[in-house]
């Protein structure tokens, strides 16, 4: 039986629906404006609340497009199929739509160009419950898309290209609870948008880096899971400033955890970021950022900072890696505080690059224990040593060249090197 909107008159008969017969089921979609059926095809423009009655299969173009504000297209467990071009649905600027699928069986949008596109004007429109896959650009795009639309719990997977796509200025969108996964050119994509909040999504198996902003600000990325992509877990670059990254988990990245680079201002909270090919967070020409609380144990390194000014890097977990647990190179005014870096398979913190006085980094209340390649290891000068602790490494607890500030408060003890420490001095 074909199901209508509930805003049809309430003056029908009460046999109205069966009496539509076969001629209402001739079409996959029907629409009631009054009291009659009209049936729709490929490419047509949904104007009223529609439930999908059957398949649409092979689209040579766009499978639905969007022709009104607040009106529901339920697939009802129905696929959208095309031939490679085109989009699954296309919203050009209503608000409050919502694209869904009130059954148990899957509804799938699938072999377009793109899955479901929201362009610019659209607002409110909520896009849940589908199965968008094997399209070639996206699965999901919002193209200058602001104020309020929801993207939520979809699964989004094996798009030639990338997952989801937030481009073009759009703003203020929230993207959560999706499954985003075996998208050859990369999972998720936010780029030139702000204010964009994206949270629970599960990105797995990306061809790519697994979450992308790119020239993307204020946006808050909060408890995504992001296993096995094939470049870096998170990526921040370009001009990506003032962005939230917390909660969220990576694993098994063949590259870092959480890249950031020429982005200024980002706050990185609370993140796990385990078992990645290259370090758990590195930042490359990225300032005055705030990293606190993450766990990168288990990486090839814990933390790298390379050409980064005026970072807060606090209260950090990076123990276990096969390099170094934290390492500053050609980094100023720094500070590392209270930060853990056990067992690393060669230095717990590692300092090189000059500096001056005013410009130095400062090492404060730090721990370093049992590294393979010594405790703390500070090259050239003049960065501050206070209230650091280095037990049970191979090597110096804390090796510091002749120039740097000695805070005081230092402790080393039962490293194989018999002085525990140079160029400051350590209490047991």
């Amino acid at each position: 039986m074909i199901r209508t909107s509930a805003t049809l008159s309430p003056t029908l008969p009460v046999g109205w629906f069966a009496a539509l017969g076969a001629t209402a089921l001739f079409g996959a979609l029907t629409s009631a404006p009054a009291a009659h059926a009209a049936p729709l095809a490929c490419g047509q423009t949904v104007t009223t609340s529609v439930v999908l009655a059957a398949d649409l299969l092979n689209c040579p173009g766009d499978g639905l497009v969007v022709g009104g504000s607040g009106i529901t297209i339920d697939l009802k467990g129905h696929t959208v199929d095309g031939v490679g071009l085109g989009v699954g649905i296309r919203n050009n600027g209503f608000a409050n739509v919502t694209i869904t699928n009130s059954s148990t069986i899957p509804a799938r949008i699938q072999e377009f160009d793109y899955g479901v596109q929201l362009n610019p004007g659209t607002t409110g429109t909520i896009v849940e419950k589908l199965t968008v896959q094997n399209n070639e650009f996206s699965g999901v795009e919002l193209n200058n898309a602001h104020g309020n639309n929801r993207v939520r719990d979809n699964t989004i997977d094996r798009q030639a290209k990338t997952g989801v796509t937030v481009i073009g200025g759009s703003r203020e969108n929230v993207i959560t609870n999706n499954t985003i996964t075996a998208n050859q050119g990369g999972g998720f994509l936010v780029q030139n948008s702000a204010a964009n909040r994206l949270e629970g999504n599960r990105i797995t198996g990306s061809g790519n880096a697994g979450l992308v902003l790119d020239g993307s600000g204020g946006n808050t990325l909060l408890a995504n899971v992001i296993g096995g992509s094939s470049d870096s877990s998170i990526v921040l670059r370009a001009g990506s400033n003032g962005n939230v990254v917390q909660g969220n988990t990576s694993t098994r990245s063949a590259d870092a955890g959480l890249n950031v680079s020429g982005s200024t201002g980002n706050r990185i909270l609370s993140n796990i970021l385990t078992g990645g090919g290259d370090s758990g967070i590195v930042l490359q020409s990225a300032h005055g950022s705030t990293v606190t609380g993450n766990d990168v144990s288990g990486n090839t390194g814990g933390i790298d900072v390379s050409f980064s000014d005026n970072n807060l890097i606090r209260s950090n977990t990076a123990n276990n890696t096969t390099g170094d647990g934290i390492t500053l190179t050609q980094s100023l005014n720094n500070t590392l505080e209270l930060n853990q870096a056990h067992r690393n398979n060669a230095r717990g913190i590692y300092v090189v690059g000059d500096a001056t006085a005013v410009t130095g980094n400062r090492l404060v209340g730090n721990t370093t224990n049992t590294n393979s390649g010594g405790g703390v290891f500070v090259s050239k000068a003049a960065h501050t040593l206070q209230g650091n602790t280095a037990r049970d490494n191979k090597g110096w607890g804390i090796y510091a060249d002749r120039g740097n500030v000695d805070g005081g408060s230092n402790r080393a003890s039962n490293n194989t090197q018999s002085g525990q420490c140079a160029g400051v001095a350590c209490t047991p």
